[in-house]
């Protein structure tokens, strides 16, 4: 089964500071630092819930050549996390220990960005067994403007349910707020 890491987390957060200060009714920026990491613990949630990445981020796929769907010379694979933003690079791993990039002719991603079509032949030899297909792209949304409302308004939610029980913070929350959950229900992605 294919693996996937983020190797690039979102360096701007959905809702800025200042705008969840001002939701949470807090006049001053002593528990700015608190503040902040509750809204990145909270996005996070949001994103992990949805299945996508809110603000821009860098993944990077690792899998075997057979979880490839064959289509002509292509092997098609699943990229997680929507929005697609952008290709990064694909290689493939050797059993040395170094790569080799694929050229951008033996690359195409699909219109809607939910996989990337690779023209291995001539490059699987001397591949390594385990994973050897490795891909790099780009998800979410570059501006923190353009992550829908309704997201960004789940984000705030969960933030100020974080800020209220922050006494409690051992004592993590399973359940979402039912006003979260509706938020996000629309934007789930989902898996077959």
């Amino acid at each position: 089964m294919a693996s996937f890491m983020c190797v690039a987390p979102p360096a701007v957060a959905p809702v800025a500071v200042a705008e969840l200060r001002a939701f949470l009714r807090v006049a001053h920026e002593a528990e700015d630092g608190l503040i902040a990491r509750l809204g990145r613990a909270s996005a996070e949630r949001v994103a992990e819930e949805t299945g996508r990445a809110l603000t821009a981020e860098t993944w990077r796929m690792a899998a075997d050549v057979g979880e490839g769907r064959v289509k002509g010379a292509f092997r098609g694979f699943p990229l997680i996390r929507p929005p697609y933003l952008s290709f990064i690079e694909a290689r493939v791993a050797k059993d040395d220990g170094t790569s080799v990039a694929l050229p951008l002719q033996n690359v195409r991603v699909d219109g809607d960005g939910n996989a990337v079509w690779l023209r291995l032949d001539g490059y699987l030899a001397d591949a390594r067994m385990w994973r050897p297909v490795e891909v790099v792209w780009r998800a979410g949304s570059e501006d923190a403007a353009e992550v829908p409302e309704a997201l960004r308004m789940a984000v705030m939610l969960l933030t100020a349910q974080m800020y209220e029980r922050r006494d409690a913070m051992g004592a993590p929350v399973a359940a979402l707020p039912e006003a979260v959950t509706a938020l996000i229900a629309p934007f789930r992605v989902l898996k077959l």
